[in-house]
């Protein structure tokens, strides 16, 4: 990872709100079987005990288009993620979550698939914002709470922040990525002093 700005964003707030495939489309896109079956295209599966949804989130290695020309491999790797409690707080009643860095992946999505959390269980908080001329427009970042049996895909050049788990010990993530080694290649971060997600 390789930091590429420091910003003071200090007075910037934003509530989180539940996931949905729609409202998530801008970013990537959201693996979340109960939320997508309706209007999924389906089809039958081994033998008729499961139903497949097609297509659900993309997958995209746009490493050609990388300075260094150095190829990368898909892999998948697992993330231990623990709460960050020291980012945890209260104000006049609402638990909050400061969020100190975005980070992005300039040719690669990245998925996050949760190992063995309950479905009930508010899990993970995805933190995203859009692009603003090679940088995050923080102004504009959005906040997701998604439950345990819900994935998450950034798209690529997505800027989000590092994974924040909402419960009270670790979550392991089975992640799916793009990687070629080079550093600024693979992840790029932008540092802030500290902007403001509600959670309730």
């Amino acid at each position: 990872m390789v930091v590429i700005q420091t910003v003071d964003n200090s007075t910037v707030v934003a509530k989180a709100k539940p996931i949905s495939p729609q409202a998530f489309a801008a970013y990537g896109g959201i693996l979340a079987c109960d939320l997508q079956m309706a209007g999924a295209s389906q089809s039958s599966a081994n033998q008729g005990t499961a139903v497949k949804l097609m297509k659900m989130a993309p997958v995209t290695n746009n490493y050609a288009n990388a300075p260094s020309g150095k190829p990368a491999t898909a892999n998948w790797n697992i993330f231990r993620s623990s709460p960050p409690k020291h980012l945890f707080g209260s104000s006049n009643g609402t638990k909050t979550y400061t969020s100190k860095v975005l980070e992005r992946h300039p040719y690669t999505t990245q998925t996050f698939v949760p190992m063995g959390c309950s479905r009930d269980l508010d899990a993970f908080l995805v933190i995203v914002a859009p692009d603003k001329e090679g940088l995050p427009d923080y102004e504009k970042v959005e906040a997701f709470i998604f439950k345990g049996d819900q994935s998450v895909t950034y798209g690529v050049g997505t800027w989000h922040a590092p994974m924040v788990v909402l419960g009270d010990t670790h979550l392991d993530f089975a992640v799916l990525v793009h990687e070629n080694g080079v550093d600024l290649e693979d992840c790029e971060e932008v540092v802030y002093s500290g902007m403001t997600i509600e959670l309730n």
